[in-house]
């Protein structure tokens, strides 16, 4: 099954978009890690995009049995994206987003169009 949402580019939506990926995911025995992951996606969309600057940004979950895959996506152009990212200084306030998403998801990655791009991460669990 699959769903989307879209939300307004401000901050106010980031719990909201994790409410709604933990109601999608709420069977999943890694639903917390489905909805941290949205949530640093979605923080990522907003500070590094035109969506938070008054855009909007579409969260999508998809979700088969034993696998999930939560995405988001925005009006970035995609060259920023770096598929691997870089370790933040001890000092510094940001940057540990993607580090999270990279050690909670079994897959990331990164498309990018003409609408936009779109991250993704994709968990998995035995079904049993």
């Amino acid at each position: 099954m699959e769903w989307s949402q879209t939300y307004p580019g401000c901050v106010s939506m980031v719990p909201v978009a994790r409410a709604f990926v933990r109601a999608m995911v709420r069977k999943s025995p890694r639903r917390e890690d489905a909805e941290l992951i949205a949530a640093e996606l979605v923080v990522n969309s907003l500070r590094h995009t035109p969506s938070g600057d008054g855009g909007e940004g579409t969260v999508l979950v998809k979700v088969a049995p034993g696998r999930a895959r939560i995405a988001v996506h925005d009006s970035g152009d995609g060259r920023q994206w770096h598929p691997v990212p870089c370790i933040p200084e001890d000092e510094d306030g940001h940057g540990r987003g993607l580090l999270i998403v990279y050690s909670l998801a079994d897959r990331v990655g990164h498309d990018a169009d003409a609408d936009g791009q779109t991250m993704w991460a994709e968990l998995t669990w035995s079904d049993q």
